[in-house]
């Protein structure tokens, strides 16, 4: 099982660059951030600041030196695809080869009204997504391309320089819906399933991965060259006293809490142990606030 660590905002860049810093030291394999213009609190009262998560990522490619640096996950209505592929170009440059490309269709509406975006139906959100597939691959292997699709249109595109990962970063799918597994299957490197997105149940995991292996085989992959992961928080306790505290004071997340890998380290283990064991082949984790002191140091010392 590899583990990737999400850097979850609102932090100031030191915040981000300290963590990032600490996460790499203690061996993760790579490091997502949220691809947010605004956060949660519709008033926005609380000024909360998320800065642009592709120049932030090239920022901390400038810090890090074997970290991977990716989304979880960049979503493709807010740049045009063209231009994505040379910005994803230039992170693979300045990483040295370590950049991810890991891709939803938006979701969050309030979002696109702040930026004046428009905000299509999902059907014309995923539909753009499995068009902007196509650019992606295009402008990181071609010479020169020209494409005329139902969204997009270029003419003599010469995306220099390539990317140097061959024939470019992997490219990865946040989702758990039909239609987008599918486009995942037959186009890209792999699924990243989010938690937040119901119905997730630990138990219903295995039937997941099962499936998106059929999935595969439909399109003649190789399941061991498809990377299936999850995203997920972690919230360690100190004890069975310590968790129904977690449970009183997270009430806000409420309906969420049962998606979360939340226990002692045994039992937060032994979950971890379940998903490898049902085929799940990375996670993508942020450790959430509880009554131990350093949980994220505790988590690597003793969960993984």
């Amino acid at each position: 099982m590899k583990f990737g660590y999400h850097v979850r905002g609102p932090l100031n860049y030191p915040e981000i660059r300290d963590l990032t810093l600490r996460v790499e030291k203690l061996g993760f394999d790579s490091v997502h951030l949220n691809d947010h213009l605004i956060g949660f609190d519709r008033t926005q009262d609380k000024k909360e600041a998320y800065l642009e998560a592709v120049m932030l990522l090239a920022a901390l490619a400038t810090e890090t030196h074997k970290v991977k640096l990716g989304h979880v996950v960049l979503c493709n209505s807010f740049r045009n695809p063209a231009y994505t592929a040379k910005m994803i170009s230039t992170l693979d440059n300045i990483s040295n080869g370590r950049a991810l490309m890991w891709l939803g269709a938006g979701w969050y509406l309030e979002e696109y009204k702040a930026y004046g975006y428009p905000f299509p139906t999902p059907k014309r959100r995923v539909d753009e997504l499995e068009e902007s597939l196509t650019i992606y691959k295009k402008l990181f292997t071609e010479d020169v391309t020209d494409f005329e699709g139902k969204f997009w249109k270029l003419e003599r595109n010469r995306n220099y320089p390539k990317p140097i990962q061959k024939p470019y970063p992997q490219i990865v799918l946040g989702t758990s819906g039909k239609r987008m597994i599918n486009i995942a299957c037959r186009e890209a490197d792999g699924i990243n399933i989010p938690y937040l997105m119901p119905p997730f149940k630990l138990e219903k995991v295995s039937t997941q991965i099962s499936d998106i292996k059929e999935n595969l085989k439909k399109f003649n992959r190789d399941p061991a060259t498809f990377e299936i992961s999850i995203f997920c928080t972690v919230i360690l306790a100190k004890n069975q006293e310590d968790l129904e505290k977690i449970r009183r004071t997270h009430k806000i997340m409420k309906k969420y809490l049962p998606n979360m890998f939340i226990g002692t380290h045994e039992e937060v283990k032994e979950k971890i142990i379940q998903l490898e064991d049902m085929g799940m082949d990375k996670m993508v984790i942020n450790i959430g606030q509880s009554g131990l002191d350093d949980p994220l140091a505790v988590f690597c010392k003793e969960v993984i």
